[in-house]
């Protein structure tokens, strides 16, 4: 029986940020206790989140004036 930890795979995308980004990116890893890759993914899950809820909202205003 092997004990062996599971290799994550990351895959490079090439992009580059401006250093405030980097700076907010810290931010939430400190946050998080996690690396880059979490922070960036938590961060975008969130603000997904946010844009979603958005849109019902407004659709449900939407549909309150009909």
């Amino acid at each position: 029986m092997s004990y062996l930890k599971k290799k994550v795979i990351k895959i490079s995308k090439g992009y580059r940020l401006k250093p405030s980004t980097h700076k907010v990116i810290h931010k939430i890893q400190e946050l998080i206790s996690g690396d880059q890759e979490m922070a960036v993914g938590y961060a975008c899950r969130k603000y997904y989140r946010e844009l979603i809820l958005k849109k019902k909202l407004i659709a449900i205003e939407q549909s309150l004036k009909v």
